[in-house]
């Protein structure tokens, strides 16, 4: 099995991308600030939330999600560097779903990312609204901006 160290992450999110050309970097940070923005204000719209200073707290969960996205990552990286040949032949991060192994190490990966984008963002919500609604927000961006992207076999773009 072909097997690459790189993957992909968040909505807009290709680290593997930032190898080849690292101005992307900027691009995918700033795509996933303006999708942050949508839900964001989407969700207060929604549950009826009026904030003071939303361009603060958007630029604190959109910091969350950058930060989750490169844990996930990382995550997905762990297995490559264990040194156990017999988890390297397991995993194929080129065509995901040719190994269950690496679809479930992947799922795995995506629930724990989704996990940690709510816990964080509650923490940073419940300082400045009430716990109910922090928790609605917190689990509305676990739900949406989840690292699904990590899901994307890196085949569909060609060998490299």
């Amino acid at each position: 099995m072909a097997s690459i160290g790189f993957v992909l992450g968040d909505i807009v999110f290709p680290v593997f991308m930032f190898y080849f050309l690292p101005p992307l970097l900027g691009i995918a940070a700033a795509a996933n600030l303006f999708i942050d923005a949508l839900v964001f204000f989407i969700a207060l719209r929604f549950l009826n939330i009026k904030l003071k200073n939303r361009f603060g707290i958007l630029l604190g969960l959109w910091a969350i999600g950058l930060a989750t996205d490169f844990a996930g990552a990382f995550l997905l990286h762990l297995p490559l560097n264990s040194h156990n040949s017999s988890i390297s032949q397991l995993i194929d991060y080129y065509t995901i779903y040719n190994s269950p192994f690496t679809v479930i190490l992947i799922l795995v990966t995506v629930l724990i990312s989704a996990l940690m984008i709510y816990w964080l963002d509650r923490v940073m919500l419940k300082k400045r609204i009430p716990l109910n609604q922090a928790k609605r927000i917190a689990l509305i961006f676990a739900v949406v901006t989840a690292p699904y992207a990590f899901l994307i076999p890196i085949s569909w773009f060609g060998r490299y």
